[in-house]
């Protein structure tokens, strides 16, 4: 849970600066916030609530900016002590004075919906995501794709599932760095509405990310099955290949994926540098990866770090940079590992805490460069990875008590 409150917050400007928004507040108010605020920052906790909820059972007007200021607030403080549902109410509270600003409202929506969502009452989270949906489109506010994607996710939970494909798919598109969660939902929705070329192209995607995850092999070739394409359409396909006849960049990849289907990564890469030497593949980001695939499925994996260096510089997708790192490790190019991982982490990768630091660790080790090799695994250690890192400070403590 509080993983998910401090994604919350974060989003959230700190809400005691009302006095730069059209609406101000009260001299007071806005003093006694600050008082609250300092008593927070030292851990006060409990004379913070005492004075939050004085001021909320002060006699306000109906519609008062500071009443609906003070509301949100207290919420926000329930939500930093783990009391979400509590919060919760403040913050519909809040709302219900219609008074704040429509930039406070419009976030303040999305923070309900978050809270209702992971409650299970789907259909009450919906209906204020789409609130703030379309107060986000009409007054040209951000619509953060995780939002967007939540109400897939909630459309889903009750069964609609057409509109539920609608908004994953604008989510992932709007998206600059690839979150499996969502194209595993866009894959089981274009399958359950029966949309087999969808759903293929889907499943490619997260092949293209994750070729070693067998489901995302299998869930590839149980659409290739549904479309019938085997041995007749391989052969076709095949034959167009030879006699430069192909045309269009989803054949080209769709070749390249059955092939890598079929375990033939070899003759994957060989169909993508045709249509790429062709220049029918376009020279993206997303299938020079596919071709570093096919690389890597080869044991090319000189020519994969290549092409991934590549991919790497046409997007910020922290993957491309993560399995870059990856790659580099296992040729022991130990500083263009580091290098690689930096990107990964600049960029945003956060599937599993520690793991980076842990990598670039052990790539400090082997550049005898133990004082930031301690720096880095310690950062791991910190962050969860004690079992795999302790082994290896005292291999280094050991390394300098023998030293000279």
């Amino acid at each position: 849970m509080k993983k998910y409150i401090f994604a919350i917050l974060l989003i959230i400007p700190f809400l005691t600066d009302a006095q730069n928004r059209n609406n101000t507040l009260k001299s007071w108010v806005y003093y006694e916030l600050l008082s609250i605020d300092a008593k927070i920052a030292e851990g006060r906790f409990a004379e913070a609530e005492e004075d939050y909820l004085e001021m909320v059972n002060e006699y306000w007007p109906s519609r008062s900016f500071d009443h609906a200021i003070i509301l949100k607030n207290y919420g926000f403080f329930l939500i930093q002590q783990d009391r979400p549902d509590e919060g919760l109410k403040f913050l519909e509270w809040s709302l219900r004075k219609r008074a704040l600003e429509d930039r406070d409202e419009h976030h303040l929506y999305y923070v309900i919906s978050q809270i209702i969502a992971s409650n299970g009452d789907y259909q009450k989270a919906l209906n204020y995501l789409l609130d703030w949906y379309d107060k986000g489109k009409r007054r040209n506010y951000e619509l953060t794709p995780k939002g967007v994607a939540l109400i897939a996710i909630c459309y889903s939970q009750l069964d609609e599932f057409e509109p539920a494909v609608a908004y994953i798919t604008e989510a992932v598109e709007n998206s600059n760095i690839f979150v499996k969660s969502w194209y595993e939902l866009k894959f089981a929705l274009h399958y359950k509405l029966e949309d087999f070329s969808l759903a293929l192209s889907t499943s490619q995607d997260l092949v293209r990310n994750y070729p070693r995850e067998k489901k995302y092999l299998e869930q590839m070739g149980a659409m290739f099955s549904e479309l019938d394409f085997e041995v007749e359409s391989l052969s076709s396909l095949e034959f167009g290949l030879t006699q430069n006849l192909l045309e269009k960049e989803n054949d080209y990849l769709l070749l390249a994926n059955f092939y890598m289907y079929k375990e033939v990564p070899i003759e994957a890469s060989k169909v993508i540098n045709m249509g790429l030497k062709r220049k029918v593949i376009e020279r993206n980001a997303d299938n020079l990866e596919t071709l570093a695939n096919a690389y890597s499925s080869s044991r090319e994996y000189l020519r994969a770090a290549d092409i991934l260096t590549e991919a790497s510089k046409l997007s910020e997708n922290p993957q491309l940079s993560y399995r870059l790192g990856q790659i580099e490790l296992n040729l022991s190019r130990w500083q263009k590992a580091i290098d690689a991982f930096l990107s990964a982490q600049e960029n945003g990768w956060e599937e599993e805490e520690g793991q980076i630091e842990y990598f670039i660790g052990i790539c400090f080790i082997e550049l005898e460069k133990l004082d930031q090799a301690v720096n880095y695994l310690s950062k791991a250690r910190d962050l969860g990875k004690e079992d795999v890192v302790e082994p290896w400070l005292d291999y280094i403590n050991y390394l300098k008590s023998t030293a000279g």
